[in-house]
């Protein structure tokens, strides 16, 4: 007997004893950031008795009890490979939303077709044919096929679709969700929430682009990867009826206010934990700084050993303009490969315990990428930020701070010592973004429970209630072309060109009737 196959036994009977789920959770995105966020959940869900198998490239190489991984071992490399990685260049994605929103359905579907090929994938196909699982969830952000592929693997059990995302829009094939293109910018583009009629315009075209991309490439391309595997499936689409609730990473309070379906349950900032004790070495360096120290940080995709030697020489030169603070930058490579000499006032690591960082009392300042995870964990400390946006919902995350004086933003690609500078002088010397930031802070914490107990709760009312489609809207069976009424639009129009042709037709003939009265009157 292997050791999967006594593992596999272990769950079955464990199951078949005590009262917890057998839970599948397929956590795919390539991305640690997106594996953080869920897995407070996963260990959360484990502490409660429930057996969770994790889907991913993410794996901790000792799981708590009750949790089982399942690795997809060659989604990374297919991501970092020569072809795909000249598709992420984060450092050139500001410049439209199109590419960046045609890549992410693109990247899903390249990770379908690697993670089919991969020894997890196998692994899951030799359970036993008649094993269930009691509920599945997924990052929806890794799109609707490899996770197609599980739910008919394992006979459509009920659905969750979780995402540490704060965008309701992407939501929409999923539960018929809508893009308030008015008010409300695509989550790729960068513009203010109090768009200008040009913008609305362009945002109006985006959130289209997007939906008609869903299914003119996503959906199709899902399908025919699902029949590979399955001949006899149903549509991906078909399969998505199993969903029951939706978890998002959003909270209005620290975000652009959007109306939301009931069936959504909105966990922002399930991922922050309590502040542990810093390793010692950081602990002496940022305890002794007499000013405070600044946080530094691209999150895990943009790397900052990726900038260039000219970005990273204008970064290293402003911060050696500030002596008076203690900076600590989480730079990946070694200091050998710098283009300037590290300044004494710059402590540089390839990994920092960045919500320990935020939570300590001697910071003053927070360098990001606006990742939606670094900004939460920002906010919930009370710590102002300084944004350099590269793509997708970092552009609306650091505008939304802007918007509420807590935050300033700089473009990292046109980056100039002189303008960190300035931005670091003025946001402490300026005791409003601070006070702003702590505002945002006191709202975001007080909630009647946290976002990791409520989303505990909700998954285990969807297993006391298995049955029950009653929060899923009907917009979700509503074809997109008339949910937005595009097909009342084009009737009235077509109605009024109708109209004022048949009025112009009358006016032609009329007129040289009328031409002829004129003249045999005055003759």
């Amino acid at each position: 007997m292997t050791k999967f196959q006594i593992s596999l036994f272990i769950i079955i009977i464990i199951s078949a004893i005590v009262n917890g789920a057998n839970i599948l959770i397929l956590s795919g995105v390539p991305s640690p950031s997106h594996s953080i966020w869920l897995r407070p959940l996963m260990n959360g869900l484990a502490k409660r008795g429930h057996n969770v198998t994790v889907v991913s490239p993410d794996i901790e190489k000792n799981p708590p009890r009750n949790v089982t991984y399942v690795h997809l071992e060659n989604i990374y490399d297919e991501m970092y490979n020569t072809s795909t990685r000249q598709m992420l260049n984060f450092f050139e994605m500001h410049k439209s939303p199109m590419p960046m929103l045609r890549l992410l359905d693109e990247f899903t579907i390249i990770c379908c077709k690697a993670g089919i090929r991969s020894k997890g994938f196998k692994q899951l196909m030799s359970y036993p044919d008649n094993f269930k699982f009691d509920l599945f969830m997924s990052d929806y952000m890794f799109g609707p096929c490899f996770a197609s592929l599980l739910m008919y693997r394992f006979g459509n059990p009920p659905y969750i679709p979780v995402a540490p995302y704060n965008a309701l829009a992407t939501s929409s094939p999923l539960i018929g969700s809508y893009a308030y293109s008015g008010s409300i910018p695509n989550h790729s583009y960068d513009v203010p929430e109090a768009m200008n009629f040009w913008q609305r315009l362009h945002n109006w075209f985006y959130d289209l682009y997007e939906i008609i991309l869903k299914d003119v490439y996503l959906y199709p391309e899902s399908d025919v990867i699902l029949r590979q595997v399955f001949p006899n499936a149903p549509t991906t689409k078909d399969l998505q009826s199993s969903i029951r609730l939706l978890f998002i990473n959003n909270n209005p309070v620290i975000q652009y206010k959007e109306p939301q379906m009931p069936n959504v349950i909105p966990v922002g900032g399930m991922q922050i934990q309590k502040a542990k004790p810093l390793p010692d070495d950081l602990e002496r360096i940022v305890s002794r700084a007499k000013n405070g120290f600044i946080l530094f940080s691209l999150g895990s995709n943009a790397r900052s050993d990726t900038l260039g030697p000219d970005r990273i020489q204008e970064i290293l030169t402003a911060m050696k303009a500030l002596p008076q603070y203690q900076f600590i930058w989480k730079f990946e490579s070694d200091e050998s490969k710098l283009p300037m000499k590290v300044p004494d006032n710059v402590f540089i690591r390839a990994w920092m315990p960045q919500n320990d960082l935020l939570a300590h009392p001697n910071i003053k300042l927070f360098i990001t990428h606006s990742g939606l995870l670094s900004t939460q964990e920002a906010i919930w400390n009370g710590v102002p930020i300084i944004g350099f946006p590269l793509f997708a919902d970092q552009f609306r995350n650091i505008n939304y701070c802007v918007s509420v004086g807590a935050a300033k933003k700089l473009m990292v690609q046109y980056l100039q010592a002189k303008d960190l500078i300035d931005a670091i002088k003025d946001i402490l010397g300026t005791r409003s973004y601070s006070d702003n930031m702590k505002r945002l802070s006191r709202l975001f914490r007080d909630q009647p429970e946290s976002p990791l107990e409520r989303a505990i709760w909700w998954v285990e009312w969807v297993l006391r209630n298995p049955d029950s489609e009653m929060l899923q809207p009907s917009a979700v069976n509503v074809h997109w072309f008339k949910k937005y009424m595009y097909d009342v639009v084009l009737f009235v129009l077509i109605s009024v060109i109708f109209m004022a042709c048949v009025i112009l037709t009358i006016i032609n003939k009329m007129l040289p009737l009328l031409h002829q009265n004129v003249k045999v009157k005055q003759s």
